[in-house]
């Protein structure tokens, strides 16, 4: 699948958005036992016989008909990063963890399907945060389509992990450079 396949399914969803009864339908797609209502307006968009791909497809669509506050650039590291408040960045910056970065952790940890519940998760908090917390829906849905390549997951878990500790690096190399220049 090509970025431009994401591109018209997250279109396809902006479209839907005044719609309230599709989006009650696409949020059906979140829980188990009713996701197959969600089959009728996501069929152009899987492949029934692929059922990582259908879950993926469900998944997004749920999540952005409960969050449809949608950005173009970012992706799940720097929504979480985003999530930090300031406790939890001191936390980081002495290298402990905090609630956010151990969910943020657990997502990178995720093998296959879990993946889904786990960015699930994030993205609920994304959406409860007092500061609106946007979501890129095309980036998440390449990279949840493509999370079951072991090569692709790789490079998708080194581009969020750059995204959420960016910051930190940033502040360690300035002062990596502050020691060389006092020498």
């Amino acid at each position: 699948m090509s970025q431009i396949f994401e591109e018209r399914f997250i279109q396809y969803l902006q479209n839907l958005q005044t719609d309230r009864g599709k989006m009650a339908t696409l949020r059906k797609g979140l829980i188990d036992s009713q996701a197959q209502a969600t089959w009728p307006l996501l069929s152009r968009f899987v492949d029934f016989d692929k059922p990582y791909q259908i879950k993926t497809i469900q998944t997004v669509a749920g999540l952005f008909a409960h969050h449809p506050k949608a950005v173009d650039y970012g992706n799940i590291g720097s929504l979480c990063f985003q999530l930090l408040d300031s406790d939890e960045k001191q936390k980081l910056a002495s290298g402990e963890s905090g609630t956010i970065s151990r969910n943020f952790q657990y997502a990178l940890a995720a093998n296959n399907d879990e993946i889904l519940p786990r960015v699930r998760r994030l993205i609920f908090r994304a959406k409860a945060n007092e500061k609106v917390i946007c979501v890129n829906y095309v980036q998440l849905t390449t990279d949840l389509l493509a999370w079951n390549n072991s090569f692709k997951k790789e490079k998708i878990k080194l581009a969020w992990g750059k995204e959420f500790w960016k910051v930190h690096a940033d502040k360690d190399s300035d002062e990596a450079e502050e020691v060389v220049s006092n020498d």
